[in-house]
Order: C-alpha cells, then sequence, then structure tokens
C-alpha cells in the first residue's frame, strides 16, 4: 500500500457519486472564474486553491472542516476560504447537489473575504445568485454576467454569518503548521518535520491536526498538493508520480471518487479557455441548460430545514 493510499481516506458511498460539470463561463481576461457543477449525491469532503461561493440547490448537512454542521435550506450559500475542506450531505433523498463558482484574481482584491466559512441564508439573493447561475450554465454565458457576479459577490459578504464552531479548539493551534504546508506545495513535508514545527509528538500532531483541519497533516497536505497542482495545470502524470500514487490510472481513481471527474478533466476545465467545459458532452450541456432555467425557477417547498 502506498502513502498516498495510506493517507487518503477516499471511502464516499460510489452509489451516489455525482455527475459533475467543470468549466470556465467567461475568458480569463473578463473574470477569472471556475464552475463546478455537482449533480445529486453527497458532496465528499474536498478543497479548493481559491475562494469559493456554493449554491446548495436541495436541502442538505454542510459541512467545513471542524465547524458545526449546519442544515441549509434550498438556494443557501456557502462561502468557502482556499484550502479549507467543505462537503455536503443530501437531507433525505439525494438531492440537486450544488453549482460552486472558484474565484481568483483581481475580482477578489480588497473585498474582505471571511478567513473561515460563511453561511448565507437570504432567500432572496439566494435566488438571485440561483438566477444567475442558471445563465452561467448556458454553453455561453454574457460577459455582463461577470459585472453581476461580482455584485452578488458583494452582497454576500456582506449578508453572510461565521459558522460556528463545533468544538473548542485545542490550546496549541496548528494553524502555522497549516499555513506551512499551504506554502509548500511542490514537495512531501515528512510528519517528523511537522511535529517539530509544532512543539507535539507525530501521535499529537496527527490526533490534533485531525480534530481541527479534518484529515490527518499528511493526508490535508496531498489534497492541497493535488488541488493546487492540477489548477496551474501540472501534467496529471507528473502530479501522481510526485505526489505518491502508483501511476497516474490510479491518481484518477482515487481522485474521481471525491471530485466526481478525473483529475485530466478536472485540469482540462479549469485552465481551459473561454467556454471550455469538462465532463459532459455538448448534447448533455444544452439538454442540462435547458432543464436548469426551469429548475431554478421552482417555487421553494413551503416546509424548510432550519439553517
Amino acid at each position: 500500500m502506498s502513502l498516498a493510499t495510506a493517507y487518503l481516506p477516499f471511502t464516499p458511498n460510489t452509489a451516489k457519486l455525482p455527475k459533475t460539470r467543470v468549466w470556465r463561463p467567461f475568458p480569463r481576461e473578463v473574470a477569472d472564474i471556475v464552475g463546478v457543477e455537482d449533480h445529486g449525491g453527497d458532496l465528499q469532503l474536498r478543497m479548493h486553491p481559491c475562494f469559493a461561493i456554493s449554491l446548495v440547490r436541495s436541502p442538505a448537512v454542510v459541512t467545513v472542516e471542524s465547524r458545526r454542521d449546519v442544515v441549509a435550506h434550498r438556494n443557501s450559500v456557502v462561502l468557502i476560504p482556499p484550502f479549507q475542506l467543505y462537503g455536503l450531505r443530501a437531507v433525505g433523498e439525494p438531492g440537486e447537489g450544488a453549482v460552486t463558482l472558484l474565484l481568483r484574481g483581481t475580482d477578489l482584491e480588497g473585498r474582505g473575504l471571511p478567513s473561515q466559512a460563511a453561511l448565507a441564508t437570504d432567500p432572496a439573493l439566494g435566488e438571485q445568485l440561483a438566477g444567475l447561475m442558471s445563465r452561467l450554465l448556458l454553453p455561453v454565458a454574457s460577459v455582463e454576467n461577470a459585472t453581476t457576479t461580482r455584485s452578488v459577490l458583494e452582497q454576500l459578504l456582506a449578508r453572510s454569518s461565521p459558522l460556528a464552531t463545533d468544538r473548542a479548539r485545542r490550546t496549541s493551534s496548528l494553524d502555522p503548521v497549516r499555513t506551512h504546508l499551504k506554502m509548500n506545495v511542490n514537495e512531501a513535508v515528512p510528519t517528523g518535520d511537522v511535529a517539530r514545527m509544532s512543539g507535539l509528538s507525530e501521535g499529537q500532531v496527527i490526533r490534533t491536526f485531525h480534530y481541527e483541519f479534518g484529515l490527518p497533516p499528511h493526508a490535508y497536505h496531498l489534497r492541497v498538493r493535488l488541488a493546487e497542482l492540477l489548477t496551474r495545470g501540472v501534467a496529471v502524470a507528473r502530479v501522481a508520480n510526485e505526489c505518491g500514487f502508483a501511476d497516474q490510472s490510479h491518481l484518477s481513481r482515487r481522485f474521481k471518487l471525491v471530485y466526481g471527474v478525473t483529475p485530466a478533466t478536472w485540469a482540462a476545465g479549469s485552465v481551459g479557455g473561454r467556454g471550455y467545459d469538462a465532463g459532459v458532452s455538448t448534447r448533455a450541456i444544452d439538454a442540462r441548460a435547458k432543464l436548469t432555467s426551469v429548475s431554478f425557477q421552482r417555487t421553494r417547498p413551503a416546509t424548510q430545514p432550519r439553517g
């Protein structure tokens, strides 16, 4: 068993894997935004190297690292800082999944982004974002929607509330350790180095880091490296080799269990040019766009779980 397998606990229910689409709604010079659409099923714990806003399309339990799990109603919005693990579990039957926008570059400058995950539950704002998402899901998105995206982001930042902490953090905070892991994506960081940096034993640092951030330090760093290197456009075979996987197909199988697509598809969609769409065929895109324009307009049920 390789280190990658031993420390990357991908254990989702494969019967509920979402069908995922990755695309760029605008040319990069207009807005550096990547869209990720997940249909149905639960979203396993994942992370991105950039700020994310995720529209929850049906009631779900939201998990972000050690923050308190909350039930989010339809059209709630989760704001997730870079490199924070998050996931969704559908309430009841498998739901409609989520649509997430990953934002980088000048669109985020000077906006006072939160350092912790936050939740926006304003119904009107949720419907506004849902309408915007339905337009961005079309094969060709109007450039005017880039301005709308920035406006909606400002409103979300103003009207969201941080997710409460589920449990008190230990006396010895490992934030500096996590920062070190995020800043060192080009090489492995041994657990012994992490322990020396924290002043804890290896066993203590593994348990405490897992408690605070959702995964042991090695597994967390592996997720960081995969997210960053693939988004940069580093060749998948090279990423597999550098991150300790047996080969490219091994990485592809493990990655798809969490992100819903292969790393090659993810990289193609996230670094592609205008209108680049990875994960579904053109016919499927057209059909999904028609369905989406209807589904986002449906009236919310009278009774919703409380957020």
